[in-house]
């Protein structure tokens, strides 16, 4: 039972750390496209 919980854990951790980075490099593109704008 413990294994399952670990991979469960690491799986989802992996997941949001995933989807924080591709945030953060949405965001960076964001403020990239409205520099070059002005």
């Amino acid at each position: 039972m413990m294994w399952i919980r670990l991979i469960v854990m690491a799986m989802f951790s992996v997941t949001s750390i995933s989807l924080l980075t591709y945030q953060g490099i949405e965001i960076f593109h964001a403020f990239g496209n409205y520099f070059d704008q002005k």
